[in-house]
């Protein structure tokens, strides 16, 4: 019976050491992705992210910052994707909301900038800007989720009126496209 308890606590110490260790590295990880980040290497910045997500899917602050790291890069995809993760694991954070709102928004207004480059210009269908415009749609509601945690932030008005320039936007190209 003696052996079997010491070979609990021996267990259970190694559990409890592993996962200090996991957490330091995280840290660490977090750290040198935004190292990078406020260095403009963004491959850099998202590999460390990447690997913090590796290490432990399940930390917000990995997700988030694996989020912007992409919005930087103008990977609005991937950004989205994080971004929603980190909001699966913290929904009350107002500055995922903002962010997953930006890329959103980039993204779902990638046909108008798409107007402005003459070199690469591309063609996009009815079906196509409509399904941008549903991105834009829902960058409206982050933005809104934004506010409604953060109704005292510095730029509560600012977003406010961002959200009636979007569905300005929306309502114009749909009544164009439709």
């Amino acid at each position: 019976m003696k052996k079997f308890l010491v070979l609990v606590c021996i267990l259970t110490a190694s559990l409890l050491c592993t996962a200090c260790i996991n957490n330091l590295a995280i840290q660490e990880l977090n750290q040198m992705g935004k190292n990078y980040l406020d260095k403009g290497d963004y491959n850099n910045a998202i590999a460390r992210f990447q690997s913090s997500v590796d290490l432990d899917e399940n930390v917000f602050e990995s997700r988030y910052n694996l989020g912007v790291a992409y919005i930087k890069k103008e990977d609005y995809k991937n950004a989205i994707e994080q971004l929603k993760h980190s909001i699966e694991i913290n929904p009350n954070s107002p500055d995922a909301y903002y962010s997953l709102a930006v890329a959103l928004e980039a993204y779902g207004l990638q046909f108008e900038e798409n107007l402005l480059d003459e070199e690469n210009k591309k063609e996009y269908t009815e079906d196509e800007i409509k399904e941008l415009l549903e991105n834009v749609k829902e960058a409206v509601k982050m933005y809104e989720k934004y506010i409604e945690l953060a109704p005292d932030a510095k730029d509560t008005e600012t977003v406010k009126l961002h959200i009636e320039e979007l569905n300005k936007t929306i309502e114009e190209n749909q009544n164009g496209k439709e």
